[in-house]
């Protein structure tokens, strides 16, 4: 009953959950943001090629994987 749980025991739900929300929300803008990197990269490897572009578009593909794979985790243990 609602006695048995305390006079608050219902804001420890609320706040698990709004807490899932808000890692899977946060790491879901992060994974956009890594995708807008890699493109921002694209185009800059365009219009100044360097020796470093190659090593730019690993990093961001990189970030992008571990971003989508940190998504599919916090997705997965929740």
């Amino acid at each position: 009953m609602y006695l048995e749980e305390g006079l608050f025991g219902f804001i420890e739900i609320d706040a698990l959950y709004i807490t899932k929300a808000f890692l899977i929300l946060f790491i879901l803008f992060y994974a956009i943001f890594s995708l807008m990197i890699f493109r921002q990269i694209q185009i800059m490897a365009k219009t100044l090629p360097t020796s470093l572009s190659p090593w730019l578009k690993f990093i961001g593909i990189v970030q992008i994987g571990i971003s989508l794979a940190l998504l599919f985790v916090v997705i997965g243990a929740f």
